[in-house]
């Protein structure tokens, strides 16, 4: 519990330094309008205000920490959604210059929703196409951010696709 604690008491003190470390480094921003500083500001603030709350559930939950045995066997880790999880967001972060976003984010959708349980294969493929859809019209339609549209024959594909829209 001590060094759950002290690591939470250190965390709030790292995300204060980074919140004035942000707000320094940023340039003015014109009245009005929101700089490139506030936005990751205000989440600072927010992991901050979480923080504290975690501290406070682990000072009231005291009694019950004490009681818990770590149970530690890497067979059941390794095969754990969360660490399945982990490994295809990473593999997905990797392969997005080269699949590009609309045919990486495909492939990744399907085998997440699969990971968490979907096993209809209608579903998992429908899903797919209507959340890369929305997050493609999101970021590139109305935000004007390009996404990576990958290498070679994904380029084309993604080409393709933005001539369609």
């Amino acid at each position: 519990m001590v060094l759950e604690l002290a690591f939470n008491v250190a965390l709030i003190v790292f995300f204060i330094y980074c919140f004035f470390y942000v707000g320094s480094t940023s340039p003015e921003s014109v009245p009005g309008t929101m700089n490139g500083a506030e936005w990751p500001q205000i989440l600072i603030v927010l992991l901050v205000v979480f923080l504290f709350i975690n501290i406070i559930k682990i000072i009231k939950n005291k009694e019950q920490v004490e009681n818990i045995k770590i149970n530690f066997d890497i067979k059941k880790i390794l095969k754990s959604k969360l660490v399945i999880g982990i490994i295809l967001l990473l593999l997905y972060s990797y392969a997005l210059d080269y699949l590009g976003f609309i045919v990486n984010s495909l492939i990744f959708f399907v085998l997440y929703s699969r990971l968490l349980g979907e096993k209809r294969i209608k579903i998992l493929v429908l899903s797919a196409f209507i959340s890369v859809a929305v997050l493609y019209l999101i970021f590139n339609a109305t935000l004007g951010i390009m996404l990576p549209r990958g290498t070679g024959i994904f380029r084309n594909f993604a080409l393709f696709i933005e001539s369609l829209i």
